[in-house]
């Protein structure tokens, strides 16, 4: 199913041009790439109850800036803790429509929630707690 060099590179958990998916109730932490990657036309799908540690990239969703196929992604991001040693992308939405609602952060390095191709993101109820340094 993967074009040469695709092969996922180490993502804990991929969802590719998939629908209604729901991941509930994980500890996620030291993968070789991402924890979760939502890619390639993915919608309907809701991650939620799950626990993020001692990571770099977290959470992607969106293949890559300008893939036309993500523009109709819808993604749910709720009730998640965002533990200790995560880094970014938590997640990072590339494009179509993100809800981050009722989560909490504690701590990151570079950043938590971001976009970057004009996404729709609606942040709310989280709880951010900012790193120390």
């Amino acid at each position: 199913m993967w074009s040469t060099g695709e092969a996922r590179m180490g993502d804990a958990i991929t969802i590719f041009a998939s629908s209604h998916v729901w991941i509930d109730h994980c500890k996620l932490s030291h993968s070789t790439d991402g924890l979760i990657d939502v890619v390639h036309g993915s919608t309907a799908v809701t991650i939620s109850n799950n626990f993020f540690s001692d990571h770099n990239k977290v959470l992607l969703l969106g293949h890559q800036d300008g893939f036309d196929a993500d523009k109709v992604m819808k993604v749910t991001v709720v009730f998640n803790r965002f533990g200790p040693h995560l880094v970014q992308r938590m997640p990072r939405v590339r494009t179509g429509y993100a809800h981050i609602a009722n989560n909490r952060y504690d701590g990151w390095g570079i950043y938590a929630v971001g976009g970057s191709s004009n996404p729709t993101i609606l942040s709310e109820g989280n709880y951010y707690r900012a790193p120390d340094n």
